[in-house]
């Protein structure tokens, strides 16, 4: 569902994984904080993979090629 109150100049926060960016109001759930910051994720299969790795997802030289 799409929340009306968002403000939409403020970018989407982008999955890690995958590079998609990802409507908060819409995947609630799919989320994780790590490392005093917070990460949305398109599907429950870029989360659990970040789960289970995140330095690979955020190591600088990762690059995400989508799904």
């Amino acid at each position: 569902m799409h929340d009306p109150a968002r403000d939409l100049s403020a970018p989407l926060p982008i999955d890690p994984v995958c590079g998609m960016s990802v409507d908060p109001a819409e995947k609630s759930e799919l989320h994780l904080d790590y490392d005093g910051r917070t990460f949305w994720f398109c599907g429950k299969g870029c989360l659990l993979e970040f789960r289970d790795a995140p330095g690979q997802y955020l190591d600088p030289n990762y690059s995400p090629q989508g799904m």
